[in-house]
């Protein structure tokens, strides 16, 4: 049976037997190729902690604004 022909009948079970069917399927992956798939990609996250170069310019931006504002 294809995966194509599974699906209509997956989407007809109930959420019990989805999660047993998910629990099945998931007990028969090799748990080497269970890291793979869930914790081989690492994705790099921006912090503006000490970030000070560019809370330098945004400071001096607002200062210059201010300066326009009172100047006009």
């Amino acid at each position: 049976m294809s995966l194509a022909e599974l699906i209509p009948l997956v989407n007809n079970l109930s959420q019990s037997d989805k999660l047993s069917l998910f629990k099945l399927l998931a007990a028969q992956i090799p748990d080497a190729e269970l890291q793979v798939i869930f914790f081989a990609s690492e994705y790099p996250v921006w912090s503006p902690y000490d970030a000070t170069e560019a809370s330098n310019i945004l400071m001096q931006m607002i200062q210059d604004d201010q300066e326009t504002s009172t100047h006009a």
